[in-house]
């Protein structure tokens, strides 16, 4: 049995959330650097110069890369001989996002209920999944996202037996209505198969692979690049402005499905890509 410290897991998690709300990843920024190289409309590379400017200005300041400072996800994986002494994962989870964001003075962006409650005045809680594996390791991706990307997400039930150019159809229509009001270029998450909720958690899924991470089957990844492509050819553009790059990555998760259901979950993530994977 290994034993994990409940104040460990907080100082970590905690760290790390105030990193993504205001360092952009390396990788990340070469990813915009190419999006720029390639963009030869005039707005669309003032956006992505402005976009830029930003992330090194809110380093250089320690101010947020987003006023949208979102809300909390996390995929916990827990090896079923891990123990946390001394709270619950949950319980350090919401611990360490209270104190980044009251710390750091981050938009509190969470009410209590969505009818009838009020804003709960530290960003807590937030939306964990929690898995439980073989073994003694702990893993936590940690993914902040915004309202504004989080409201284009999409389901889609398609005919059983549904082929990729089906799925692909999907995905460029519902972008194509919606994906410039998620402030793109964007990451697109796509989950495929189990039930019409498990669809949408896969895509989820899907956002906290880290940037640049290859999906490890061969077929998928050919089809995450195809998808990435055409989505860049309808024009969207960085901000919605019109231009070559409206997609940074695609991401696919699959899973087994019913014979009879063929669901396809969509959720993107928007230019400011806040993902940290800690590991026990």
């Amino acid at each position: 049995m290994k034993e994990l410290e409940y104040q460990d897991i907080v100082q970590q998690v905690e760290k790390a959330l105030q990193e993504l709300n205001i360092v952009s990843p390396k990788l990340l920024r070469d990813k915009m650097l190419e999006a720029l190289a390639i963009e030869d409309n005039d707005l669309a590379r003032e956006m992505l110069s402005q976009v830029m400017e930003n992330y090194v200005v809110a380093e250089e300041r320690n101010l947020p890369l987003c006023q949208d400072t979102g809300m909390v996800m996390a995929k916990v994986e827990k090896g079923e001989e891990v123990r946390v002494k001394g709270g619950s994962l949950r319980q350090a989870l919401d611990e360490a996002t209270r104190r980044a964001y009251s710390n750091n003075y981050f938009r509190k962006s969470v009410i209590s209920d969505p009818f009838f409650g009020k804003n709960t005045g530290d960003n807590t809680p937030g939306v964990y999944f929690f898995e439980l594996q073989e073994g003694d390791n702990l893993r936590i991706d940690l993914l902040v996202k915004g309202g504004g990307c989080d409201n284009i997400s999409s389901l889609g039930i398609l005919e059983p037996g549904s082929k990729p150019e089906e799925v692909e159809k999907f995905i460029l229509r519902e972008l194509d209505k919606k994906g410039g009001q998620a402030c793109p270029p964007l990451v697109v998450g796509v989950g495929i198969g189990g039930n019409a909720p498990y669809a949408l958690y896969l895509a989820s899924q899907a956002l906290s692979r880290p940037l640049g991470e290859a999906n490890p089957d061969p077929r998928y990844r050919e089809l995450e690049e195809k998808w990435r492509e055409d989505i860049n050819r309808l024009g969207i553009g960085p901000q919605g402005v019109g231009g070559k790059v409206t997609c940074l990555e695609v991401r696919i998760e699959t899973y087994p499905c019913h014979i009879a259901s063929f669901p396809v979950g969509l959720v993107c993530n928007c230019h400011v890509f806040r993902q940290k994977t800690l590991k026990w």
